[in-house]
């Protein structure tokens, strides 16, 4: 699966957090009905993953091994936290698996059985995940270039369609606390963060610190910016459509391309596919942390590695 201690840069770890991030955004349906209702939703949902992830995070300031430093205090609970983690990953795996055949299957231009997306995803989950962390890391950040650059080309063919409207100001909160969650078992990046800080090769000992940082920032920037652009483009259908991101796309009208909603969307099945294979990955390098040092102590059972 891997290579002896692969390693990757900070640089490749917050690509592949928000190119994650991003993936599933975009290819999960919409649950909110206003915009407000949304960047409330986007803000409270991330925060609330934050202050979670906050030990994880201050931990990654000084160490680069979370379950390793908890199997160290406590086999039992370094196996438990192992176990768990490596269960919600996979179940992060699954839920992104099952988004990412209802985008494709309703927004791709071509009609495909739901059986062969199935299929088709989850080989290319799988076959990222065999290709290990620096085939993945890599592979996200080309991902996430192309997924950029698709997107910000939707972004200026959508130009003659924005418009601001009074619409910006209705709210439901009603739906707002459910929203939040929603958006909150959405996420799993912060796990996906704990499993790949054992590869991160560090310039400086906070430089994961400072990633996990940047990425909860940016992790709420970027998707409001994309709501915003949303709105501004569908207005009063907002709250109506779906996959928001993919019907802007399907309004694009540029040069010799009248419609970008195929690549596109065809390029964010990809990234949430990869997304699913990250997860993938993640849970099964959890038990190669502890394999090493359960390794390490039966070469010799008086020492007890550091984290």
């Amino acid at each position: 699966m891997t290579k002896e201690f692969p390693k990757i840069s900070p640089q490749q770890l917050f690509c592949v957090l928000i190119l994650s991030r991003m993936a599933i955004e975009i290819t999960s349906p919409n649950t909110s009905s206003s915009p407000k209702e949304a960047i409330l939703s986007i803000i409270l949902s991330e925060l609330l993953r934050f202050l979670l992830a906050l030990p994880l995070i201050i931990f990654s300031f000084k160490h680069d091994n979370f379950h390793r430093h908890v199997y160290n205090k406590n086999k039992a609970m370094g196996w438990i936290s192992a176990c768990f983690g490596a269960l919600l990953l996979i179940g992060t795996a699954l839920k992104t698996l099952f988004h990412t055949i209802g985008f494709a299957e309703k927004n791709l231009p071509i009609s495909i059985s739901p059986w062969l997306i199935f299929a088709a995803a989850a080989i290319f989950a799988i076959y990222a995940a065999f290709m290990g962390i620096e085939a993945i890391s890599r592979s996200g950040v080309l991902f996430l270039v192309a997924a950029g650059i698709i997107t910000a080309i939707v972004f200026i063919a959508d130009i003659p369609y924005y418009q601001s409207s009074d619409v910006w100001n209705i709210t439901d909160n009603t739906t707002l606390l459910s929203d939040t969650f929603s958006r909150f078992f959405n996420g799993g990046e912060y796990l996906l963060f704990a499993a790949f800080l054992p590869y991160v090769n560090k310039k400086h000992t906070d430089s994961s610190g400072k990633t996990a940082m940047y990425f909860m920032l940016f992790g709420i920037i970027i998707p409001i910016a994309l709501c915003i652009f949303n709105f501004l483009v569908l207005r009063e259908f907002y709250g109506l459509s779906e996959y928001p991101s993919a019907a802007c796309a399907s309004l694009s009208d540029i040069a010799l391309f009248k419609r970008l909603d195929g690549i596109f969307s065809a390029i964010w099945a990809l990234c949430s596919s990869l997304r699913c294979g990250m997860m993938l990955l993640s849970a099964v390098l959890v038990f190669i942390a502890l394999k090493r040092v359960s390794a390490q102590e039966a070469q010799d059972p008086h020492e007890n590695p550091n984290a």
